[in-house]
């Protein structure tokens, strides 16, 4: 398939066994290193001088804290001043040292095992008609997501009544007949009235893939 690498992923995402996770996305090579950079030359920084005998090289140190910081995603314990903008450094760091060339467009860290698996995430480019991913468009580069393997699994969901950790998909799911596999969506607050909204965009990595409205009824 086309187009499946580039010089800079365009989404990541971390995905829990439970469905859960993250969605990033990038937008250009700069934004993507800069996000990295963020995450890796803090650590590279502290280690400056004259190497201790016997102590870990500082790119070791740098795997050891992209590992912590991705294992506290997974087990949802990222502490709220790190936030999903800080697993997102984290996360780009990953995925720039397992890619040393060119970068799938759509990159999918999972857990197995205790170990981490970073992938393409070639489930992405198929765009079978209803989201794979629906992302919380708060921070920066992303922020909370919840993933579906098929259309009963969505249907199921978007079904259900909105609470406090999942209520996108249900906005999504009433709003769209078809989508592409990605949906990402940002809370809007009317500075005016005060009422409150969202803005859902499809995310469909340069292939065709509509977003079709649900028909009123």
């Amino acid at each position: 398939m086309s187009g499946v690498t580039t010089r800079f992923p365009e989404a990541v995402f971390l995905r829990r066994h439970d469905g859960t996770g993250y969605g990033f996305f990038f937008h250009s090579e700069e934004d993507f290193r800069h996000a990295s950079d963020s995450f890796i030359h803090p650590i590279l920084r502290s280690f400056e001088g004259a190497p201790v005998p016997g102590q870990p090289l500082p790119a070791e140190h740098v795997k050891t804290a992209i590992a912590t910081f991705l294992g506290q995603a997974f087990d949802n314990a990222v502490p709220n001043e790190v936030g999903a903008e800080g697993v997102s450094r984290a996360a780009a760091a990953c995925v720039r040292q397992v890619f040393s060339g060119p970068v799938p467009r759509v990159v999918m860290i999972e857990r197995k095992e205790s170990r981490l698996n970073i992938r393409p995430g070639i489930e992405f480019m198929r765009h079978p008609g209803h989201p794979l991913a629906v992302v919380v468009d708060a921070d920066a580069h992303g922020g909370e997501a919840r993933f579906f393997t098929n259309a009963e699994d969505y249907a199921r969901i978007g079904q259900t009544t909105p609470d406090p950790r999942c209520w996108l998909p249900q906005i999504v799911y009433r709003l769209y007949l078809r989508t592409p596999s990605v949906m990402a969506g940002r809370p809007l607050v009317d500075q005016g009235s005060g009422s409150h909204s969202v803005a859902c965009r499809g995310i469909s990595f340069g292939l065709t893939a509509p977003l079709v409205e649900r028909p009123p009824g």
